[in-house]
């Protein structure tokens, strides 16, 4: 039986998961049909052999961790039917879907099918992030689930950096990227996030939400803001507003709180592979009380860490400290995660923009969901698909256990700059 070994970063993400810590994201699709888990065995055999990795498991054989093909594979072991659930019951089915714990004796993945009123269903499908990052299970999706319904125009970035610029940048522009390490780590890897509600060491439980908008409305109001800006930094406002608008309830002081914020690595075109990314930080600028001043700031953060590639600095940083030494390489990947560095981590993903069916029914909505870690009990994961774009908050029930406020102060925030822009425009 061959033997693949993990990466050493999707290594990493496996040994995170411990104790009350899941590792496993969701996605949660909504369809405009009846649709029943045995349909969905049918359609997923003929399509699963172009996405043979989720066949393979964990090797049980001690070692370093490597996937295996599973020889017990079959497709019923990782399906799921549910009863009927309202729309209120499916955000618990989905938050009991993040609480529980993908069995590693089996390929860590798994897919619940419950009914909708309406004639709806919603699919709630589970990935270990160790066996795919964000644009890994966006593929997977599009390989697996996804069908275009007419034609559409390539997906465009919905705001998640991508920078692969190695290739893009000279020898001498790559002797001043030396150059700026020093800066960029203090700055990047700096102790400079404040205590909060958030800090602190998770349990069990997780409560969850979703907020959606029209993609086209955060992209007016980036082309239209006094500023340019870029979905996500529309996206990362509204986030900002959310979290205000939750520590003004709990009558804290709303300031020096910070997204790690990841940017993918991915080439187009290259291999599929599970985890290929960096992160920057961004200082959420809560303490600003008008939307287009959070939205600017917000818009000069991403600019300045985008013209210094902070991203592809801290990838090279750790990757070099890694063939150094691996103590080392740890000792950093544990401070890079400590609360004083940053609050929350906020994702964003793009997906196919134009309209998809799933199962041969239309995509009413899609959803990604990423566990918390400890010491960061909210985490935010944005995906777009067929012209929407999703907000998913999950958290940890004890420190957050109505994630209403932020959510509503979140589609607030896109309200005020759709109104604000408007009326500059």
């Amino acid at each position: 039986m061959s033997r693949e070994p993990l990466s050493a970063e999707d290594a990493r993400i496996l040994a995170l998961e411990s104790g009350a810590i899941r590792g496993h994201t969701c996605k949660v699709m909504v369809i405009a049909g009846e649709r029943s888990a045995d349909v969905l065995g049918e359609h997923l055999a003929t399509r699963l052999p172009a996405v043979p990795r989720l066949t393979w498991r964990l090797d049980p054989a001690a070692g370093p961790p490597a996937w295996v093909e599973d020889p017990d594979f079959t497709l019923e072991r990782h399906l799921t039917e549910r009863e009927p659930v309202d729309d209120a019951a499916l955000g618990r089915l989905v938050a009991e879907a993040m609480e529980t714990r993908l069995d590693r004796d089996r390929p860590l993945w798994a897919i619940e099918v419950a009914g909708l009123s309406g004639g709806r269903t919603a699919l709630v499908w589970r990935i270990h992030h160790a066996l795919a990052d964000g644009v890994t299970a966006m593929r997977m999706a599009r390989e697996l689930l996804l069908d275009e319904r007419a034609a559409a125009h390539p997906a465009g970035r919905s705001g998640q950096p991508d920078l692969p610029a190695e290739r893009r940048h000279s020898l001498a522009s790559r002797a001043r990227s030396a150059a700026r390490v020093p800066r960029t780590l203090r700055q990047e890897l700096g102790a400079r996030a404040v205590r909060s509600p958030l800090d602190r060491a998770v349990g069990p439980h997780r409560e969850v939400a979703f907020v959606d908008a029209p993609l086209d409305e955060l992209r007016h109001i980036g082309h239209a803001a006094p500023e340019r800006a870029t979905v996500n930094d529309v996206a990362l406002s509204a986030v900002s507003a959310g979290l205000r608008a939750w520590l003004d309830g709990l009558g804290m002081p709303a300031a020096g709180l910070r997204a790690k914020v990841p940017v993918s690595l991915h080439r187009p075109g290259e291999p599929a592979t599970a985890n290929r990314d960096s992160f920057m930080f961004v200082d959420l600028p809560l303490e600003q009380d008008d939307p287009l001043a959070r939205l600017v700031a917000v818009t000069h953060e991403t600019r300045a860490r985008k013209q210094r590639h902070d991203a592809e600095t801290i990838h090279a940083f750790f990757r070099d400290l890694s063939h150094l030494s691996g103590s080392l390489e740890r000792h950093a990947q544990q401070w890079a995660m400590s609360p004083r560095v940053f609050t929350l981590n906020v994702s964003n993903v793009p997906g196919p923009a134009g309209p998809q069916s799933v199962l041969g029914a239309p995509l009413l909505e899609l959803h990604s969901l990423a566990e918390v870690a400890h010491h960061h009990a909210l985490r935010v994961a944005i995906v777009s698909a067929a012209g929407r774009i999703s907000f998913g908050l999950c958290a940890d029930a004890d420190a957050i256990d109505d994630l209403s406020p932020v959510a509503e102060g979140i589609g607030r925030e896109i309200d005020a700059l759709s109104g604000a822009t408007a009326a500059g425009g």
